[in-house]
């Protein structure tokens, strides 16, 4: 098992984390009558968004710095 292997994998783990805690976030976002709760639950949508954003800008701005093919 390469690097590569091993990078996709855990891009599939933090992305199909990722949905489920959408999923749930959006369920508790539409559920919800307490203000704060709702923007508790917006912030952390927000956050899986920007963490899956880093997750798969991660090996771009790798090879951009390291000047060669990221797990390659």
């Amino acid at each position: 098992m390469g690097l590569q292997a091993i990078a996709d994998s855990i891009k599939l783990l933090a992305t199909l984390a990722g949905i489920v805690v959408i999923a749930y976030s959006g369920l508790m976002l539409t559920t919800s009558k307490d203000p704060i709760g709702r923007n508790q639950w917006k912030e952390v949508i927000l956050g899986v968004i920007i963490g899956l954003c880093i997750v798969y800008l991660a090996p771009i701005i790798a090879s951009v710095f390291s000047g060669g093919n990221y797990c390659g």
